[in-house]
């Protein structure tokens, strides 16, 4: 006789989260997206969007998976009434509530999972408007709570699984690095190119803290700055972190005493450890994209103003960039590298 499954407890509902933006985007979303983790604190979590991205997040989630968007077949959910495919709308299917965070077409691809079977789809906007002068992590905070999901959003440092971890201790074992010594890291790149300080000037601030503590360089896959930093110090002889996959870089990090950094997603990313994060802006306002974090101090030249056309953004970031002295950034490093501390 075959045993009835009537009374077995029901298994939670599966969650999604969408979010294909950049790395700053992604850590300005991560206290919206801690609410939404906590109102399905049963339910299995899964990520879509860019795999190496997500994966700095999945670990403080708690997510059980991640699947990158792209792959064949999504662009057929962000048309109207296209036929979608069979594969990924079972995929979708298979998850009772699906938030999505984006820019593009986020009404038609809410419309096209909800053609999927899925239960409740959030979509919210990535980017509040201008005009509001909110911040982005508190505008997703208020979409959040507009569609029926509420919590705080203290600050607590991004979480980091065991394995990254033992990676940076190996890292920084690899430099012969003591346990006790103090490392500026520094990243002079971004996204743009309009929104880099001068190489000049940052080799002058390694130069200042290489007499106090280890330097370590952040360099990328991109045209980031670096070797012409390099090229300019004239006393620091700067450790560099090249090319590490986001998750080790974030390890890497925690362990430093401080960052420097454009307006970028490393950043972010520094700010969202709780690391002590001096950030350095131009045409970008930073009451509205600004790292956020306990130790965050942003540094912007007195001519900063925000054009609408980028022309007038390019000039913008020109003047607030170049009237940043180093003086400036390394008055505001000092307290954090006295023999005190």
């Amino acid at each position: 006789m075959r045993a009835s499954n009537k009374n077995l407890p029901t298994p939670p509902q599966k969650v999604l989260i969408l979010h294909a933006g950049g790395i700053g985007d992604l850590l300005l979303a991560l206290p919206a997206l801690r609410i939404f983790r906590r109102s399905f604190p049963r339910s299995p979590l899964g990520l879509m969007g860019r795999p190496e991205r997500l994966s700095l997040i999945a670990f403080d989630l708690q997510a059980d998976s991640i699947h990158s968007i792209d792959q064949a077949g999504m662009a057929y959910f962000y048309v109207e009434g296209e036929t979608l495919p069979p594969r990924l709308s079972a995929f979708f299917s298979s998850f009772s509530t699906v938030l999505i965070l984006g820019k593009i077409n986020e009404s038609i691809l809410a419309r096209n999972l909800s053609r999927t079977g899925v239960d409740s789809v959030i979509p919210i906007p990535s980017f509040p408007p201008e005009a509001l002068g909110i911040h982005v992590s508190e505008y997703l905070v208020e979409s959040l709570k507009a569609s029926g999901i509420e919590g705080q959003s203290l600050f607590s440092p991004l979480g980091l699984p065991e394995d990254a971890l033992s990676f940076a201790k190996h890292f920084w074992a690899k430099f012969g690095l003591k346990e006790e010594e103090r490392v500026l890291a520094m990243h002079p790149g971004s996204g743009s190119p309009a929104k880099n300080w001068d190489a000049k000037k940052f080799a002058r601030v390694a130069d200042w803290a290489s007499e106090r503590c280890k330097v370590l360089l952040i360099s990328g896959p991109a045209q980031d700055g670096v070797e012409e930093v390099r090229r300019t110090m004239k006393k620091a002889n700067p450790l560099v972190a090249d090319n590490l996959p986001l998750l080790h870089l974030a390890a890497a990090l925690k362990a430093s005493r401080a960052y420097l950094g454009n307006d970028s997603g490393i950043t972010h990313l520094a700010a969202s450890l709780g690391l002590p994060t001096v950030a350095l802006f131009g045409p970008t306002n930073p009451a509205i994209w600004g790292p956020r974090g306990p130790g965050v101090q942003i540094v912007y030249g007195k001519n900063l103003w925000f054009p609408s056309s980028p022309a007038g953004r390019s000039e913008s970031s020109r003047q607030c960039l170049e009237s940043i002295q180093p003086d400036s950034v390394i008055d505001v490093l000092s307290p954090l590298f006295k023999e005190s501390v």
